[in-house]
């Protein structure tokens, strides 16, 4: 079944969501359905009759509503209202590639509750919606066959949609009313369908698919109706048997719907590979023990921001495959105008830092905490930790990797350029103040490298939140380099402290809620978390008296906080003060002893609050249900923030309970959760495979590549915003599986910079504490 309604621009647009994503081609692999040589058929839904319409989906442009189900093997669209356009009104096909030169033949049987017209189309699945076939049929309440053909006459293959228009003055029929299709095929006779690729099982015993440290804690969680105790063992890679015991009962778990049994084995200690472990007669994925689980892991995960970067080509040895090589994306970034009506007339360089998401725009207010994370590991390391080599010069393969200076800090310094880009200058209206975002004027499509976006890109208004996330990145960025370089160490104070004193100034202007046409809103109207965060830096780079006062009169200054938003976190980017607190607690120096120990103790508690929410879950993970029993876009992100914090517990305490911690985070992530899926490209026997990505799209079209290995999705989503998830049988679903692994499926598998930020942290940490 599919419902649901989702806000598009344009014919046959995608939609808008919060995060910088929209719907491109995707679908699950199935055989295709009706008459003739099945393998010629791209549709894979073609008649229904096993109750399944994915990757069929509906699109409704407001104020077009409607919903759509599989009725006695059709597929049926009700619109409650049709819209003004042909196009609010429209259910659709994508997850295909139409080949130039190629002759393509469509069929399909079509009815209405009463009589109406629909225009069927084929064209590109994003702007600027092309079209390469259409026609007007006029749909009678009894089934009745229609047919085309068309010749891909065009320069290049593209990522392709068959939609229906029935909106708007199309529709003659009064709402509401209904369109059912059936034995839909679109054959091309030079076409042969890949072999559909069988969905890996989730097991009843699930594991950390990479593995297990040998000093840690380690827990595996069953899906098991047993009210008593079962037998577990674990087997080596021979099947010898070498620990054993008795699960233990832990019951009803609301965030899977399982009931479940732990299994502790954390005494067992010595290096392997392929344990597996066995409870009753399931079996877990293999899985390793050993020192060395993450050392690969950690440079995966920060090598996301380079093949993310803009304005740069992604070229060999530094892209890993050449496949994943690309030319240098939005060069027309180095000179960006200002938005019509936007109240600027200059452009801009923005031209570097890192693209967002799965789409191609730039966010001050999600590259600052992105950013700030990366230099926050620089500096944990550098005061507490270990493993300060680690990200040393020459250790990433990014072209600067022989400039002597620390690879992390050069990978930053590519998103912090651009952070001061978006400054507005001298002798301009709100001078120092930052441009909020820049990204295209319409949302994208799937299936499209950053070079080949030839859309206009503007600047969008300065708000108060995106320029205090310059003052705060840029304090820190000035500490950090005062000896690495000097002269960027003072650029960066001074971008710093101009962006502070128009703050001041313009303390409440906050980026539209709707601002969504072509990117993410990132809206936020609430900015003394910013405040207070950019005085703490600012304090702690310059040991200035009114950064001091600021943060001790603040009411933010008596808290750590536990949870954001209804759910249990301390930070994402709508909210920041504890990134504030966070580097007080670990840069020696201005910040005095007591007020350092005092801030140091409010995070081990939150730490604490975290653990306690594990031991009531199921399947151990760090994050609790809202008070409405939901997971929230981005879950995983979360989990990894909280991770996050009570590492840092664990380097201010040295109790191992935090470290545990840590552990249990990561195995969730890493497949210890219901639907057993490692939600990291290429890291363990069930890894994401489809993330929402404009160039990491092979799953739309098979000339783009699939995601490097280290990119994490952001997991869970009980809202299921996407057209896509709402048509995946998950409605109702409990909160640890609403998912899917489909590049459609933006609201719970996209991927971004402040996800990915976080897990390259933790990763991290866990290597270093894995080391003798």
């Amino acid at each position: 079944m599919s419902a649901g309604c989702v806000v598009t621009q344009g014919p046959g647009a995608g939609a808008a969501p919060p995060g910088g994503a929209s719907p491109g081609a995707g679908a699950d692999a199935s055989a295709a359905g009706g008459e003739g040589p099945a393998q010629t058929n791209l549709l894979k839904a073609s008649d229904f009759d096993d109750n399944k319409s994915l990757p069929w989906t509906t699109s409704f442009t407001a104020p077009g509503a409607g919903s759509a189900e599989v009725k006695k093997g059709a597929y049926c669209v009700t619109v409650t209202n049709k819209g003004s356009n042909n196009w609010d009104a429209q259910f659709r096909h994508r997850e295909m590639v139409i080949q130039k030169g190629h002759s393509y033949t469509l069929q399909y049987k079509a009815w209405a509750s009463s009589p109406t017209k629909a225009r069927p189309k084929v064209g590109m699945s994003g702007p600027p919606y092309e079209e390469y076939w259409s026609d007007t049929v006029i749909l009678g309440t009894e089934p009745k066959t229609f047919s085309g053909k068309f010749t891909m006459g065009k320069a290049d293959d593209a990522t392709a949609e068959l939609a229906f228009h029935i909106g708007g003055a199309m529709a003659s029929a009064k709402e509401p009313f209904e369109v059912c299709i059936d034995d839909i095929r679109l054959d091309d006779p030079q076409f042969k369908a890949a072999a559909p690729v069988a969905e890996v099982a989730a097991p009843k015993v699930a594991v950390n698919q990479v593995g297990y440290l040998p000093g840690t804690i380690k827990i595996a969680s069953v899906n098991s109706a047993a009210t008593a105790p079962v037998a577990w063992e674990l087997l080596d890679a021979s099947g010898k048997a070498v620990a054993h015991g008795q699960t233990k009962v832990f019951g009803k778990d609301g965030a899977s719907g399982d009931h479940v049994h732990l299994v502790d084995f954390t005494a067992v200690k010595a290096p392997g590979q392929g344990y597996v472990l066995k409870v009753g007669e399931d079996k877990s994925f293999p899985f390793d023990i050993g020192t060395g689980l993450y050392q690969k892991l950690k440079y995966d995960a920060l090598a996301y921001f380079y093949h993310n970067r803009s304005g740069i080509e992604i070229k060999m040895p530094f892209a890993g495959k050449p496949e994943l090589a690309r030319p240098a994306g939005h060069l027309h970034d180095k000179s960006t105008p200002c938005l019509k009506d936007s109240g600027c007339d200059y452009a801009l360089d923005a031209s570097r830092g890192w693209y967002d998401a799965g789409d191609h725009g730039k966010y001050v207010v999600n590259g600052g905490i992105s950013v700030w994370t990366l230099l926050n590991w620089y500096e944990r390391t550098k005061h507490l930790g270990a493993s300060s080599a680690d990200f040393a010069d020459g250790k990433l393969n990014i072209p600067e990797n022989k400039n002597g200076v620390p690879d992390i800090l050069d990978e930053a310094r590519w998103e912090l350029e651009f952070l001061m880009g978006m400054q507005v200058p001298e002798g301009k209206p709100l001078a120092g103040m930052v441009h909020h975002k820049m990204h295209d004027e319409s949302w994208t499509g799937l299936g499209l490298a950053p070079h080949e976006d030839k859309q206009a890109r503007f600047l969008h208004k300065p708000s108060t939140a995106a320029t205090l996330n310059l003052a705060a990145t840029g304090a820190q960025c000035a500490r950090i380099w005062k000896t690495v370089d000097a002269a960027f160490s003072a650029k960066c104070l001074k971008a710093a402290e101009r962006a502070w004193a128009a703050a001041k100034q313009n303390p409440a202007l906050y980026a539209p809620p709707g601002g969504d046409k072509g990117g993410g809103p990132y809206d936020d109207t609430d900015a003394k978390d910013e405040f207070y965060w950019a005085a703490a830096e600012l304090f702690v780079t310059t040991g200035k008296p009114e950064y001091k006062k600021f943060l001790q009169t603040s009411p933010l200054n008596a808290r750590f906080p536990t949870e954001v938003e209804g759910g249990a976190a301390s930070m994402n980017w709508r909210v920041t003060d504890a990134l504030g607190q966070m580097s007080m607690a670990i840069v020696p120096g201005h910040v005095d002893a007591a007020w350092q120990k005092e801030i140091r103790g409010r995070i081990a508690k939150a730490a604490d609050q975290y653990l306690a929410i594990a031991d009531k879950e199921g399947y151990r993970t760090l994050i609790a249900r809202t008070a409405e029993g939901k997971y929230d876009w981005g879950s995983n992100s979360g989990v990894l923030n909280n991770m996050l914090v009570v590492a840092l517990a664990h380097d201010f305490t040295k109790q191992p309970k935090y470290l545990d911690g840590v552990v249990l985070g990561m195995d969730y992530l890493l497949g210890r959760n219901p639907l057993g899926q490692s939600y990291v490209t290429g890291y363990g026997d069930k890894p994401l495979e489809n993330p929402h990505h404009r160039f990491w799209s092979h799953q739309a079209n098979s000339k783009y590549p699939k995601a490097p290995p280290g990119a994490v999705s952001g997991g869970p989503n009980s809202s299921l915003q996407d057209p896509h998830a709402q048509s995946a049988g998950l409605k109702g679903c409990v909160p640890q599986r609403c998912f899917v692994d489909n590049i459609e499926a933006w609201s719970v598998n996209e991927i971004t910079i402040n996800w990915n930020a976080p897990f390259a942290w933790v990763t991290a940490f866990l290597d270093e504490k894995a080391k003798p």
